[in-house]
């Protein structure tokens, strides 16, 4: 009995002083739950009129660009001293001479051969008036063409025709022994020197870059150019350079790059069909800057950056692509300092900002920190410093670290 009954008063005793020591130990005291504040920083959504840009890039051609070829031939008797590669040439400089002796004879020989022409139209007016009061005289009324000599006059005024047009042709062949500059322009490669024998007509002898105006092929999307108010009936593609897109080329970077400004002239017709892009011909006036010798010119082949003034939107909001959440969300401080996403309208996305057309009120506090965890009406504190904020993506991340 004593081994059953031990037992048994040992649980009893051991449930007694559990219960003794559960119903006398004291209530615990209540504390606050603590509510942490994720610091974010922030930028002010402000609504202003926006110009869209669109970039693109390039190679500085130039407009005009001619091979200039000799129209007679024969030997080269002089050159001129700026026929050189490299060097700049006006419309209408001699650039070389050919030897111009066989035209001056032909024009001499074309000379005798009008005014024999014009001597013999002279004596067939004479014997087509003497040969009509012949007629008269016996008594002829109505005579045939043939007996007022028509034909005879009318062949002669033919070959005194026949003889200008001769001559006006052998002074253009002698005029054309001066080989001349067609338009302002840079010597790229020339063909022929001094002592050469051009044999045929349309021997090239140089080739000229103008230097009026460049052109830029800038190859956009159907995107892009939905963003730019360009013109799309013939009429207003004439427009003046005034009414167009402008552009700002850019060669090299940081305070040594060369900037021109120019426009956009035209679109290409069609699209390439690989890529599907169409091109955007912009110009530039005296690439070179001839006219402006302290000027850093764009020279041609160079490779350049286009920033294209686009289409003027009214109230949209400028704010920096770090702030964008997949495709089109933003998070908004709302006034209890609670965090909410919105979904915006973007009317264009670069590489350092987005342009917001709807979704956003002037004055919204949009939040720049990358957050690893998010939950809509979450706490945060606004930790905007008084210098302007770094709003790269590294720079925001180290800025938040450990918080």
């Amino acid at each position: 009995m004593k081994k059953v009954l031990f037992p048994i008063l040992v649980l009893l005793v051991a449930g007694a002083v559990s219960a003794i020591l559960i119903f006398s130990r004291p209530d615990p005291t209540s504390r606050p739950v603590e509510v942490v504040e994720t610091p974010v920083i922030t930028v002010t959504a402000r609504a202003a009129d926006t110009v869209l840009t669109v970039s693109g890039q390039g190679t500085v051609l130039p407009q005009l660009q001619a091979t200039v070829a000799a129209e007679v031939g024969g030997r080269i008797l002089e050159i001129s001293e700026s026929f050189e590669v490299g060097n700049f040439v006006s419309e209408g400089d001699l650039l070389l001479q050919i030897d111009p002796t066989d035209y001056r004879a032909a024009v001499a020989e074309a000379k005798a051969n009008a005014r024999s022409a014009e001597t013999t139209l002279a004596q067939a007016k004479a014997d087509a008036e003497q040969a009509i009061r012949d007629l008269k005289e016996v008594g002829v009324s109505n005579p045939t063409p043939l007996a007022r000599r028509e034909p005879q006059l009318e062949q002669a005024r033919l070959r005194v025709d026949s003889a200008e047009a001769a001559l006006a042709l052998a002074e253009t062949n002698l005029e054309r022994t001066r080989i001349r500059a067609p338009f302002d322009g840079l010597i790229i490669e020339k063909f022929a020197d001094r002592g050469d024998v051009i044999a045929n007509r349309g021997t090239p002898v140089a080739t000229l870059y103008g230097t009026e105006v460049a052109e830029i092929e800038l190859p956009l999307s159907r995107h892009e150019l939905s963003l730019l108010d360009l013109p799309s009936d013939p009429e207003s593609i004439a427009r003046s350079r005034e009414s167009k897109p402008e552009v700002t080329l850019t060669l090299g970077e940081g305070t040594e790059a060369t900037r021109a400004v120019g426009w956009i002239d035209r679109l290409a017709g069609t699209a390439d069909p690989v890529t599907r892009l169409r091109m955007a011909f912009a110009l530039v006036e005296d690439p070179l800057n001839l006219g402006d010798t302290m000027a850093s010119p764009l020279p041609f082949g160079s490779f350049v950056s286009a920033e294209i003034q686009g289409k003027r939107i009214h109230d949209a909001y400028r704010i920096p692509v770090v702030a964008l959440i997949g495709e089109n969300r933003l998070r908004v401080v709302d006034g209890e300092n609670r965090l909410r996403e919105r979904s915006v309208a973007i009317a264009q996305r670069t590489r350092d900002e987005i342009v917001v057309t709807e979704g956003l009120r002037d004055g919204d506090e949009v939040c720049l920190t990358p957050l690893k965890i998010f939950s809509p009406g979450m706490l945060v504190r606004i930790e905007n410093e008084d210098e302007p904020v770094n709003f790269s993506a590294d720079s925001l991340n180290e800025s938040t670290t450990g918080s």
